[in-house]
């Protein structure tokens, strides 16, 4: 699977899901903090090229034994190592502009002998260890912090909530596509992930929600060089900004077909910053 860079903000949830499930996991997906075993404080072998694909796609993937990167920047990697697939740029502070632009080919894996042992980690270890590549090959020192930020707040409509309370022992999905979004049985963190992406700003939840919930919404897809914040803050921020679609905004589909509002605001957002990062020699 190939994602194309000019699609990636639109798609950083299903690159993140991708980049997971390449390689199944015997351990825990989420929400585990296990000690690292010490042998897999680093891998074995690393190589780290510059990429001669001249292309905009790209692939990452954890492999039984590793993990394969190609044609990444070097800030796409640091979303992989610290799971922040769904963030948008601006929790990223001191980035060099090379970090975004240069691309890499990298390969690293452990043992032989540690292959078995490798299959069972979870995959936050796994992302302990790309840190740790990150760290020795491109210098980098990161560390989180919080900042305020201009976010958009989610928050119920006046009329009440359109999601539909999710039926007992329903599987939990989500599905979407660049202009459509439909959700089985899950939580308002899920939605928040998607609508940051399409929104282009950090949105925080205060629907109180807290089931599971059923819903389908489609909107306007925004175009290459219209940033969704602008016609988020127009006053008429639906249709009167792209006349020529008959789909409403992101904004107005999230209003009519959920019930709920996204309102322009500042709010506590928690970025990594770059602390120091160097570019690689190359092996």
């Amino acid at each position: 699977m190939a994602i194309g860079f000019a699609r990636l903000r639109r798609l950083l949830p299903m690159t993140a899901l991708w980049i997971i499930a390449a390689a199944p996991l015997s351990g825990q997906t989420s929400g585990s903090q296990a000690e690292l075993p010490a042998k897999f404080h680093e891998f074995e072998v690393t190589s780290v090229k510059p990429s001669r694909s001249g292309t905009a796609f790209f692939r990452m993937q954890f492999t039984p034994d590793g993990v394969r990167i190609e044609n990444a920047s070097l800030l796409m990697m640091i979303r992989a190592a610290y799971g922040l697939f769904n963030s948008l740029d601006d929790k990223f502070l001191g980035v060099p502009g090379w970090a975004k632009t240069e691309r890499f080919d990298v390969e690293a894996r452990v043992s032989p002998a540690d292959v078995d042992e490798y299959k069972k980690l979870t995959v936050e270890q796994r992302q302990q260890m790309m840190q740790t590549l990150l760290a020795g090959r491109f210098a980098l020192r990161a560390h989180r912090e919080t900042k305020e930020q201009p976010v958009y707040l989610l928050v119920v409509g006046k009329n009440g909530s359109k999601l539909a309370e999710a039926k007992p022992g329903e599987d939990e999905s989500m599905k979407r596509s660049r202009d459509q979004l439909k959700g089985t049985g899950v939580v308002m963190s899920q939605v928040v992930s998607v609508l940051t992406q399409t929104a282009g700003r950090t949105v925080i939840d205060k629907t109180g929600l807290a089931g599971r919930y059923d819903f389908s919404m489609h909107w306007m897809p925004d175009e290459e060089g219209v940033p969704m914040q602008k016609v988020a803050d127009s006053a008429q921020p639906a249709n009167e900004a792209l006349p020529e679609s008959s789909e409403p905004s992101i904004f107005t589909a999230v209003q009519e077909q959920l019930g709920l509002r996204l309102e322009p605001g500042k709010g506590p957002v928690e970025c990594l910053v770059i602390d120091h990062i160097e570019q690689p020699s190359e092996n």
